[in-house]
């Protein structure tokens, strides 16, 4: 039977490039891309309520469920080592390096305002439901009443015009249920945004430095090339002229400073407080367009 071959755990909040990132990685011959398995990683604790995760839920039995259920997908593509992309394990860092301590890590960061504006478009659309069965798949029969109420919920409610928004977008960070009933949803997805930078770099300080590394977007749009070759080290692997003319062909500039047009100057001023803390200390300039800085080691 085959084992497990170290995993590649790529952690980013939604709509911070980690799509873009993983397409690079797609075009490695030895790697297939596990894309967003959120049921997965709650096989067994289903019931919390959201997505922060510590290292005490991952218990024997979860482990090996989890373990599994990574093998299939690396059997089934070709005995590939999988990256896996799900927005969620940024609240869950000490519960993957429980699962898989054989785990190799990335972890991207992009502009806060940015990703606010890119955030509120989608919990506005309705949720997509090729999607969500496709979860409901992944997802054990004896916990699919976990997610049907939210299925049902934003589907019909959508499709009723009975509700604006999903019941939730995204990474549910605790208390964020509370949240969304008492704060405007900017203030909600900022908060979001800062809950898991925050969450995960502080979780990372707890693992060996040799297992992880972080980059910011707006870098890694810069200089593409540089940095996938120091992904290719950091992982193990061997970039080809295919990955090299891929880079060069489709990363762009094109999400920076997209709030520029998206977000009114009502919405920044919203938000800006909230964000402000933990932009200033990754770098970033909230009174003038951010600039590329190194990326750390």
């Amino acid at each position: 039977m085959s084992q497990i071959k170290d995993p590649i755990i790529l952690v980013g909040n939604v709509r911070s490039g980690t799509t873009m990132t993983s397409l690079v990685f797609g075009q490695f011959d030895d790697i297939v891309i596990w894309d967003e398995p959120r049921t997965v990683w709650t096989m067994g604790n289903a019931e919390i309520g959201h997505d922060r995760f510590t290292d005490d839920l991952a218990t024997p039995k979860v482990i090996e469920r989890i373990r599994k259920a990574l093998l299939r997908h690396q059997q089934r593509h070709g005995n590939r080592r999988v990256m896996e992309k799900t927005p969620s394990n940024c609240l869950r860092v000490p519960f993957i390096t429980r699962v898989f301590p054989e785990a190799r890590f990335l972890h991207v960061v992009r502009d806060g305002r940015d990703n606010v504006s890119s955030c509120l478009r989608w919990w506005t659309m309705p949720i997509n439901r090729r999607r969500m069965l496709r979860r409901l798949r992944e997802t054990p029969v004896l916990e699919w009443p976990m997610f049907l109420p939210r299925f049902l919920h934003d589907r019909l409610g959508h499709a009723l015009g009975l509700v604006k928004t999903v019941q939730s977008w995204g990474v549910v960070y605790p208390g964020m249920y509370e949240d969304l009933k008492r704060m405007r949803l900017e203030e909600v997805v900022a908060t979001q945004w800062v809950q898991c930078v925050e969450t995960a770099q502080a979780d990372f300080k707890h693992v060996d430095p040799e297992l992880w590394i972080e980059y910011r977007y707006e870098d890694f749009v810069a200089s593409p090339v540089e940095h996938v070759e120091r992904f290719a080290a950091h992982t193990g692997l061997q970039i080809t002229p295919r990955v090299i003319e891929y880079i060069r062909k489709t990363i762009h500039h094109d999400g920076m400073q997209v709030w520029r047009k998206r977000l009114t100057a009502e919405q920044v001023a919203l938000i800006a407080p909230i964000l402000r803390p933990t932009m200033e200390r990754l770098g970033y300039r909230l009174d003038e367009p951010a600039a590329p800085v190194a990326a750390r080691a």
